[in-house]
């Protein structure tokens, strides 16, 4: 384990040759300072939403940022956009490419999913007391390192930018962006990351296919709310999603 203190930037990174998760590694730290860093080279046991795996090849990004938010739980969705807002921001400034957020917390380039973002909060009442921000990008690889079933679906800065990325730029950036808007969120400013959100997506204005607890529904993509949470039209109702009412969604562009 090697352990680096970035003054510069208020962040302590951990780093590990091999873990599970580092969300795992996260969850068991207490009583550390808030953008505390725990990054690993390679995850065996990587994680995304609703448990669904995550391959986690050696040159990727996988790493996990302790939070103490103090915010109300229905602020969840902003602190997740937010965070994938940081990650896009990151790799355009790095290798010039535009990405797209995919709601709620995943990146996207050229329809094909590059990064996303798990958090994994404590509660209480109604207050975010900590949250684990989970955050893997796949960077320098090949999609031959990736299961045969995901490579139609994923995709890798290396594929998209035709040469290695600097790793280390790339994750600084990222904990920059993820600083600046975190502290607009825990300033209360959802408007403005919103604002900046809808920049960034590739679903608003847009057809997509929702698994919904129901089942699979067709819905047109009106907006986002202040909360982050998604307005949708679907058989000529609207109304509002979060996080929590959709486990998949998948873009139709006409």
């Amino acid at each position: 384990m090697l352990r680096i203190d970035v003054a510069a930037m208020d962040f302590r990174i951990i780093i590990y040759d091999l873990v599970d998760s580092t969300l795992d590694v996260a969850r068991k730290l207490k009583n550390v300072e808030e953008f505390t860093i725990i990054l690993a080279k390679r995850q065996s046991k990587g994680r995304g939403r609703f448990n669904r795996e995550w391959a986690s090849p050696l040159g990727g990004l996988w790493f996990t940022t302790i939070l103490y938010p103090q915010r109300p739980a229905y602020t969840y969705s902003v602190l997740s956009l937010l965070t994938s807002l940081s990650v896009s921001k990151a790799i355009e400034k790095v290798t010039g490419l535009k990405p797209s957020i995919r709601w709620p917390n995943d990146v996207y380039l050229n329809n094909k999913k590059t990064a996303g973002v798990l958090i994994e909060s404590e509660i209480s009442g109604d207050i975010i007391e900590k949250s684990l921000v989970g955050i893997g990008v796949n960077v320098n690889f090949r999609l031959e390192a990736l299961p045969m079933e995901l490579r139609d679906k994923a995709t890798t800065l290396l594929e998209e930018y035709g040469e290695p990325v600097d790793e280390h730029s790339l994750l600084t950036d990222i904990l920059i962006f993820l600083r600046e808007y975190y502290g607009k969120y825990k300033r209360g400013q959802h408007n403005d990351i919103i604002a900046d959100v809808k920049k960034a997506t590739d679903f608003i204005g847009n057809y997509a296919l929702l698994d919904v607890k129901s089942g699979k529904i067709k819905a047109f993509i009106k907006d986002l709310d202040t909360y982050g949470n998604i307005i949708i039209e679907s058989d000529g109702i609207v109304s509002t999603l979060t996080p929590n009412d959709v486990e998949r969604m998948e873009v139709i562009k006409i």
